[in-house]
């Protein structure tokens, strides 16, 4: 009994490593060297380094021309494509898209939130037409908190939720200067996304782009997403704003 537990322990230990050595890469780190790795995780470099030799027999990362670093796999792309064609949300969610799209001209984005992790990962999305335009990815995760879109998902969590989430008094991460750098100020941001049924990111994510974001609700009415539209924001005026947003409120409802 006592060799079974230990043998499980180890298991799960090294699944937990693989695991978090594939939550690495990203799309601003697309390559990583197997010190890049050990160095993150404080994990030991010749433990790593069969457990990356195990992920690229599997299929899971592969070696990049130079053979010194590493990036993803065909299998993750594979397991993506699976999670894609069997999300309820995607398929329900892409018809407003789409319209959203061509009412706007501008990129559309589909997101849900990692309530944990406080952040938001971005699960589809369709690029505007125009020259300039917004350029992240499908699968980036950003911190909920600096997004019209992270903000929309968190203002229709339950308040024990936010509280827990978000205590009294306590500073936030921030990627601008106009992002909301307090629990508090962000608490009270949350209660007026919640009252306005919208949510505004004004160069909070990165300066010079504007997202206006509503929540996207499945048959039950349940939030279980929600979309934004961004753009540049030379073209985004006040008028504009409004406008977007009354787009968007026809569309999506309230």
């Amino acid at each position: 009994m006592h060799m079974e537990t230990k043998v499980k322990i180890r298991k799960s230990t090294s699944i937990d490593v693989a695991i978090s050595i594939l939550e690495l890469f990203s799309a601003e780190k697309k390559e990583l060297g197997i010190l890049d790795m050990a160095k993150t995780l404080g994990k030991n470099v010749s433990t790593l380094h069969r457990t990356v030799t195990i992920l690229k027999q599997r299929g899971y990362v592969e070696q990049s021309a130079g053979r010194s670093k590493y990036r993803l796999g065909l299998k993750v792309f594979e397991l993506g494509c699976v999670y894609q064609n069997q999300s309820n949300v995607i398929k329900d969610a892409m018809d407003r898209v789409e319209r959203l799209a061509n009412a706007t001209n501008e990129t559309v984005n589909l997101a849900v939130l990692d309530q944990e992790l406080r952040e938001i990962a971005y699960i589809a999305k369709i690029e505007s037409t125009q020259v300039l335009k917004t350029d992240i990815q499908i699968g980036t995760k950003l911190l909920a908190h600096c997004t019209a879109l992270g903000k929309v998902l968190l203002a229709h969590l339950d308040q024990s939720v936010i509280e827990r989430l978000f205590p009294p008094h306590a500073s936030l991460p921030v990627y601008t200067k106009k992002s909301i750098a307090s629990t508090d100020k962000l608490r009270k941001v949350l209660t007026e996304v919640r009252n306005n049924g919208f949510a505004l990111d004004l160069d909070e994510f990165r300066e010079g782009v504007v997202c206006v974001a509503r929540p996207f609700r499945d048959m039950n009415n349940k939030v279980v997403a929600a979309i934004s539209v961004t753009a540049p924001s030379f073209r985004c005026s006040a008028d504009r704003i409004e406008e977007i947003n009354q787009t968007m409120l026809g569309i999506l409802g309230s």
